[in-house]
């Protein structure tokens, strides 16, 4: 009998299901997504596994791919109306923070505005929508060259989840992976209080009342 791998320092879950590594049923918490709160906020212990299922989740909700095989022998494939409705058919805005670590202001808010640049390149192909408009996709192209003053970046999650509405026509799902982590050097390094007003507008604009998110 051949043993499963553990799936140790491994946070891919479609990498963990293809290669049929040992691993824990948490497929449940889709449903909990799906029924629970607009803006759901989920408090784990470190190394209690909150990446992997951050990974679960977008591979579930993500409209870019075929998924199905992922799920099939998970619980959650036990429920049909889910899996109906929700398997593979949003667009998907996934951010995490767990690397922006940096000693100094300036230094975190310059990687802060590299992290939102890349986030934006997963979805170049916004430029050629022509669903959106000319000032649009120059505020895309500003954010891709990583230009612009620190207020597109603030606004800039809100904005492409209206992006992505309208290019595709459904809400997005927003997956936001250790948003502490930042604030939490901010403090250690001693630039809370300059740091926190502009973390507070990126997540504050993209959570509150923002009717262009599913979840």
């Amino acid at each position: 009998m051949k043993l499963k791998r553990l799936p140790i320092g491994d946070s891919d879950f479609k990498t963990v299901i293809e290669d049929n590594a040992y691993y824990i049923d948490k497929s449940m918490l889709i449903k909990e997504i799906i029924t629970g709160g607009r803006v759901i906020l989920i408090t784990r212990p470190r190394r209690f596994g909150k990446t992997l299922n951050m990974s679960m989740l977008e591979y579930f909700f993500k409209n870019d791919e075929d998924n199905k095989h992922l799920f099939e022998n998970l619980k959650i494939y036990e429920e049909k109306e889910i899996i109906e409705k929700h398997l593979n058919k949003y667009p998907v805005i996934y951010l995490t923070f767990k690397d922006l670590k940096e000693k100094n202001y300036t230094e975190m808010i310059s990687t802060l505005r590299k992290k939102i640049s890349d986030l934006y390149r997963e979805y170049v192909y916004l430029i050629e929508s022509e669903r959106l408009n000319k000032w649009e996709k120059e505020d895309i192209k500003e954010i891709l060259g990583r230009k612009g003053e620190n207020t597109l970046y603030e606004n800039s999650i809100l904005d492409l989840s209206r992006y992505l509405y309208k290019h595709h026509g459904k809400k997005a799902i927003l997956l936001i992976d250790e948003y502490d982590t930042p604030i939490q050097q901010s403090y250690l390094k001693g630039y809370y209080e300059k740091f926190i007003t502009f973390m507070g507008n990126v997540l504050g604009n993209a959570l509150k009342d923002n009717k262009y998110l599913e979840k």
